[in-house]
């Protein structure tokens, strides 16, 4: 799978949570994923497992200043980690 489709493999996973969801926590932890998502995937990764450590890489660089509680972070961890899983 080139890196494109696996983005998109990932990308049509949260869009599809997000639109099924009626929890408004993992509505949130979705759309925040989708962000940076987007912004791993436009750095135009070589593999895979590139994209995925920038979005991890994205995302811990976030937490450090986002006002996000733990649970937040939490939630968009394993949200992130069950996309993984379902997308690869």
């Amino acid at each position: 799978m080139t890196p494109n489709d696996y983005s998109d493999s990932l990308h049509d996973y949260l869009l599809a949570q997000e639109q099924t969801t009626d929890d408004n926590d993992r509505l949130f932890y979705c759309s925040y994923l989708l962000g940076h998502l987007s912004l791993a995937a436009a750095a135009e990764p070589e593999s895979a497992q590139q994209l995925q450590s920038h979005v991890s890489d994205s995302l811990d660089s976030a937490f450090a200043v986002d006002r996000l509680t733990d649970t937040d972070k939490t939630g968009i961890q394993a949200l992130w980690q069950e996309t993984l899983s379902v997308a690869a």
